[in-house]
C-alpha cells in the first residue's frame, strides 16, 4: 500500500519506464520516462483505474501489465494481468530504430601511424562553451584526458574497466597520475566547430611517460591547442609515486614514440611567493562529480579553483593563453582548499601579457598545486557565428 502525495507530483521511484493509457482521456497515451507519472489533478483519480505496461523497447515485446486502482488517495497493486491489444502504442520512431546499429566513428576515434598516434574528431557543444561561445578551457582539459583514455582502450590496455592499466600495473597496485601539465591555446574553437585531436605518448626518463596532444581545425589543419603532460606511477595503497617498473616498461614500450620533443615546453619560473599573494579564496570543497576513477579530484577541477582567486579585471577582459600546472599532492573528496593568486609585476611595458602565480593548498598548509597562467587580450569572439547568438 502506498499513499498518494497530497500535491499530486510525479513519482519517480516505483516502476520501470512505462506507457500509460489515460482512461480519463481515452484518446491519449503517455510515455512516462520517469518511473511513475501522476496526473496533474488529484480529482481525476477518483474511482478511476489506470492500466500500466512495461515494454522491452529493444524488441517491442510486452512483458506484463500491472493494474492499479486508486481509492481515497491510496494506491493498491493488483495482480498482473494479460495486456490488452489496445492498451499500448509504441511510437513509430522506436520501431524504426529497433534494428538500427548506432555507431559514431568520431567518438570512438582510431589509431594511425601504425598505432603510435590516436586520432579523434569532436564537435564543440553548447554546454562546453563560455560566454563568448568559445570552448571553455576546462572542456579542453577534459577532452585531452578523454583522448588518453580512448587511446588506451583502443590499444587494449583496459582491465576491469580501468583504462591504461596493464597486467603488471594491476599486479603491483599501480595507477597513472599527472605530475605536470602545460597547455597553450593559439585559438579557442567556437561552438559548432569540428576539431581533430591527435594524441601520442613518449618515454620520459626513468620515472614516467609524457603525453602530447594537439587540437586542430579539421577544415584548415590549423593547430589550435597544444598540450604536454608528464604522467608517473603511484601505488594506490601507499598513495606514493614510484619509478616506472621494468615489467611495465616492457608492456608499453611498443606504444611509446622515441626521440620526439615535447609539443609544449614548460616555461620556467621561480617558486611562488606565498606571502605576496593578495588574492585569496577559502573554503573550496570538491563534490562527488569532481572525482575521477581513482577517487582523486579531477585535474580539470583545479583550473576552476585557481580561477576563483584570479582578479575579475583580468578574467573579464582577457583570455587564458598559456597554463603551467605542477601537481604536488592528491586532493580527495573531504579536503578543504584555499586558492591564492598574485599578479606578477610586468617589467616590460610593451608586453601586454599578464602573468599570474597560483597556489592551491589544504587548510593544513600542504600545497596541492602550483600553477602559472599567462593571459592575453581577448583575441576573438565566437558571438554571431552561424547567426546562433539569438538563441539564448
Amino acid at each position: 500500500m502506498y499513499s498518494c502525495p497530497s500535491n499530486s507530483k510525479v513519482w519517480s521511484h516505483l516502476l520501470p519506464p512505462i506507457f500509460i493509457k489515460d482512461h480519463c482521456f481515452p484518446s491519449k497515451y503517455i510515455m512516462a520516462t520517469s518511473r511513475f507519472f501522476m496526473p496533474p489533478f488529484a480529482s481525476t483519480w477518483n474511482k478511476s483505474k489506470v492500466s500500466l505496461q512495461r515494454v522491452n523497447i529493444t524488441s517491442n515485446t510486452i512483458q506484463k501489465t500491472v493494474r492499479f486502482s486508486v481509492i481515497n488517495c491510496s494506491l493498491k497493486i493488483n495482480h498482473a494481468q494479460a495486456a490488452l491489444n489496445d492498451e499500448i502504442r509504441v511510437p513509430s520512431v522506436i520501431k524504426e530504430m529497433e534494428n538500427e546499429e548506432i555507431s559514431s566513428p568520431s567518438v570512438a576515434g582510431r589509431l594511425v601511424k601504425g598505432g603510435l598516434v590516436f586520432q579523434q574528431n569532436v564537435s564543440v557543444r553548447s554546454f562546453e562553451i563560455d560566454s563568448e561561445y568559445k570552448m571553455s578551457t576546462k572542456a579542453i582539459m577534459n577532452y585531452l584526458q578523454e583522448a588518453s583514455l580512448n587511446y588506451a582502450k583502443k590499444l587494449g590496455l583496459t582491465i576491469d574497466t580501468r583504462f591504461g592499466i596493464t597486467p603488471g600495473m594491476r599486479k603491483m597496485d599501480l595507477v597513472w597520475v599527472f605530475r605536470g601539465m602545460h597547455i597553450e591555446v593559439d585559438r579557442y574553437p567556437c561552438w559548432g566547430e569540428v576539431v581533430q585531436i591527435l594524441h601520442w605518448t613518449c618515454a620520459s626518463g626513468r620515472t614516467g611517460v609524457r603525453f602530447d596532444w594537439t587540437i586542430n581545425d579539421i577544415n584548415t589543419g590549423e593547430t589550435l591547442v597544444r598540450a604536454s603532460c608528464l604522467a608517473v606511477m603511484m601505488n594506490k595503497n601507499t598513495r606514493k609515486t614510484c619509478k616506472l617498473p621494468e615489467e611495465v616498461k616492457d608492456e608499453i614500450k611498443a606504444y611509446l614514440r622515441e626521440d620526439v620533443e615535447p609539443i609544449v615546453k614548460a616555461f620556467r619560473y621561480s617558486c611562488p611567493q606565498i606571502e605576496a599573494m593578495d588574492h585569496i579564496k577559502t573554503g573550496l570543497t570538491p563534490g562527488w562529480n569532481d572525482l575521477d576513477v581513482n577517487y582523486h579530484v579531477n585535474n580539470a577541477k583545479y583550473l576552476d579553483w585557481i580561477l576563483e582567486s584570479t582578479p575579475d579585471s583580468i578574467r573579464d577582459r582577457h583570455e587564458l593563453w598559456k597554463m603551467n600546472f605542477e601537481y604536488r599532492k592528491e586532493c580527495l573528496k573531504d579536503d578543504v582548499i584555499q586558492s591564492l593568486s598574485r599578479v606578477v609585476p610586468n617589467i616590460n611595458e610593451k608586453n601586454r601579457e599578464i602573468e599570474v602565480e597560483h597556489v592551491l593548498r589544504l587548510e593544513s598548509g600542504h600545497q596541492v598545486l602550483r600553477a602559472r597562467t599567462v593571459w592575453r587580450t581577448n583575441s576573438h569572439s565566437c558571438r554571431g557565428i552561424n547567426s546562433m547568438k539569438t538563441i539564448f
